[in-house]
């Protein structure tokens, strides 16, 4: 593409905003400059304006001059869940993908809103990510942009404008990492197509080198043990993507623990070469999502995922005389549909008098099929080659953190999926989070703290139950 266009790359979380002017000058992009704008509190609903407000001064002070933005959100906002496309057109398709996402996630469809991530077919059943952003979130996140004088051309997610960079070709499993402060964010790719995307909390090492590399190789290792497939065998390839900073030789050291199982390459020098560095220091990682956020939508290009405008639930529009038109015509086909429907029921009064008894008489056979076939199909769930048991442990498991903080001591299980968890934890804190990663998993529904007390004794540890309903994954 001929001409200059800039841009702002906004990556947002929960901490700030990571800014990134990007000049593309015939393809080409460069940062002009970048810089990160921290939080005084936690973003909510009534602190948003000034937020808002207060990063406008922040622009204004470090010279951003562009009024077009392109925002990224982390995955800790967002909720995923893979699911089967069938084949179909693009107008049919989106129509069945909008009932799917409805009865993917237990939150209320209207409280969300929905996008997918993955190709589609219309001559073959294809498998596609479906992700989903809460509207307040989304809602806060444009107010707070619109406060900055800025104008908010589409919402993604960041950790997906650096997935664009993997490789498409082979079919061997590849998998990205994207290394924030505090926290991380996995995601898993077979040829091309995103399967998975999570966030992974990362506890405090205090800037040790060496406790860092320790905690992102077990992380990494377990990460890639519960996402990789029966069929698949190592060595695995993982792209590291470091906004810290971090040594040099993390990758060296990365390598040097998990070979040789697990690769580890820098997503960073990727991204370098095409221009995505500061004018002022080349290395500087921290505006890399937020940069490759703009490259996302250059020219002709469009996020895969947009919560601003997303292909799920949009809504379409017409001109009047088109509604009207079509309006006159339904109107006409109701009538005489109306017509023709009363007439040949009233032919056929008798007909219904006599299928109706027939259907009376047999209430008390199909009611016996009916429980038998919710029997069979309930067994059929627990001998599968994936019993529903198994299935509600591992995400019970993915709930609980590696460190020994909060663990668990007793789960009871029924038959009809209804659950309890009894366990102890260090603190409230961690107990919290446990139970926050709980309800956010679309596995589990009903899910309530049913206590939260002292252990007893001379012990500081908290003892905790929860109830919750296992409705697994669909």
């Amino acid at each position: 593409m001929l001409g200059t266009q800039t841009l702002l790359g906004l990556a947002i979380d929960e901490f700030g905003v990571v800014a990134a002017e990007v000049c593309v000058r015939r393809g080409r992009p460069h940062i002009r400059r970048a810089g990160r704008f921290a939080f005084e509190q936690k973003l909510n609903p009534n602190n948003v304006k000034e937020l808002g407000q207060k990063f406008r001064q922040f622009l204004r002070a470090n010279h951003f001059s562009s009024k077009r933005a392109i925002v990224g959100l982390p995955t800790k906002w967002i909720v995923t869940k893979e699911i089967a496309a069938p084949p179909a057109g693009p107008d049919a398709l989106v129509g069945m993908l909008s009932i799917q996402a409805e009865r993917a996630f237990s939150l209320n469809a209207s409280e969300l809103i929905f996008d997918y991530c993955g190709r589609t077919s219309m001559s073959e059943k294809s498998h596609v990510l479906l992700i989903a952003a809460r509207r307040q979130i989304v809602n806060q996140i444009k107010e707070l942009v619109d406060a900055a004088g800025v104008q908010v051309r589409c919402v993604t997610v960041s950790a997906l404008a650096l997935d664009r960079d993997l490789p498409e070709a082979g079919a061997q499993r590849r998998y990205g990492l994207y290394i924030r402060p505090t926290y991380c964010e996995f995601w898993s790719q077979s040829n091309g197509r995103l399967q998975s995307l999570q966030h992974v909390p990362m506890a405090g090492t205090n800037g040790k080198a060496a406790d860092r590399t320790d905690l992102l190789t077990s992380a990494l290792q377990r990460l890639i043990l519960l996402s990789s497939e029966q069929d698949q065998s190592p060595p695995y390839q993982v792209t590291v993507y470091d906004t810290c900073s971090l040594s040099d030789g993390l990758i060296d050291r990365l390598n040097k623990q998990l070979a040789p199982q697990i690769t580890v390459i820098a997503g960073n020098t990727r991204l370098m070469p095409e221009g995505l560095g500061s004018p002022d220091d080349p290395g500087d990682a921290q505006s890399i999502a937020a940069a490759a956020l703009v490259m996302t939508a250059v020219g002709a290009d469009r996020p895969c995922v947009d919560f601003l405008n997303p292909r799920i639930g949009r809504k379409k529009t017409s001109g009047r005389r088109r509604v009207a038109t079509w309006a006159a015509i339904a109107g006409v086909v109701f009538i005489v549909s109306v017509g023709a429907v009363v007439a040949d029921w009233q032919s056929k009064r008798a007909d219904i008098a006599i299928y109706s008894g027939r259907l009376e008489k047999m209430s008390e056979d199909i009611t016996a099929a009916r429980e038998m076939v919710d029997r069979i199909s309930y067994a059929s769930s627990w001998t599968s080659q994936k019993p529903e048991f198994l299935e509600c442990l591992r995400q019970l498991t993915l709930a609980f953190p590696e460190s020994p903080r909060v663990w668990a001591t007793s789960l009871a299980l029924s038959e009809k999926a209804e659950g309890s968890l009894v366990g102890k934890a260090v603190d409230e804190t961690s107990f919290y989070e446990v139970l926050d990663s709980i309800k956010q998993n679309s596995a589990f529904s009903g899910v309530m703290m049913m206590h939260l007390r002292d252990a007893g004794g001379s012990s500081r540890e908290k003892e905790f139950a929860v109830t919750f309903k296992f409705q697994g994954l669909k």
